[in-house]
């Protein structure tokens, strides 16, 4: 297989993946809002493009999957803001992006409406699960993320645990997948889903971009 199908053939078993929505999770850096990067990204269907657009700025792009099916993304290349390259990904696709946090950014379709809007308890809630990701695997000295990807799901029960997780494919690593599984074991959410949440969640952890550090501080937990 060629590396061009294989990168075709992950694509598409992280956009079978994604049926519901998706948090890539990358590296935050609120420094870097307006730091022009390289961009090199050629025009494909957008669930493609979203994902290295994820590796490239280090951002993170929430979305439900059923806005990128037939949709491409339009070309993006040459040195730009995370901020303009997005709007310049999504041209044409019927899309725009709203802020969601310092380093996230949500989809959702034009003209925006309330009901597109994604709802506070929603929003917040996704932050804690990111939090909650970022603080497990910083926490694994085998799990610490920002040299590989990766593909998770899990399942919140109505008391805020991680009820089971799924990694779809491998970081790679069998060491690192083990650590990895340590790390969701260990999650703590402690707030039940609020109504709108989709399960299983799924998370996609993507290798740090060029000049961000992952907000991983200090040792892990477990070395």
């Amino acid at each position: 297989m060629t590396p061009d199908a294989r990168a075709q053939a992950r694509s598409a078993r992280l956009c079978r993946a994604l049926m519901f929505g998706a948090i890539v999770l990358a590296a935050p850096n609120a420094s870097a809002e307006g730091k022009q990067i390289d961009f090199d990204i050629a025009a494909q269907p957008l669930a493609a493009a979203l994902e290295q657009y994820g590796d490239v700025a280090g951002r993170s792009v929430l979305y439900n999957s059923n806005l990128t099916a037939g949709r491409h993304s339009s070309a993006v290349r040459g040195p730009m803001t995370a901020g303009v390259a997005l709007a310049r990904l999504l041209a044409g696709t019927g899309l725009s992006a709203r802020v969601l946090g310092e380093t996230s950014f949500v989809l959702y379709p034009i003209p925006a409406t309330t009901q597109a809007a994604l709802p506070a308890p929603v929003n917040h809630y996704y932050a804690r699960l990111q939090t909650g990701l970022r603080a497990a695997l910083c926490g694994e000295a085998d799990a610490r993320p920002g040299g590989y990807r990766i593909a998770l799901q899990f399942w919140i029960d109505p008391a805020g645990n991680v009820e089971r997780f799924e990694r779809l494919g491998s970081a790679g690593s069998a060491t690192v997948d083990a650590g990895i599984d340590r790390a969701l074991r260990r999650m703590q959410v402690h707030v039940a889903p609020p109504v709108g949440i989709a399960q299983p969640v799924t998370l996609v952890v993507v290798p740090q971009g060029s000049g961000v550090t992952m907000a991983c501080n200090g040792s892990p937990v477990r070395p």
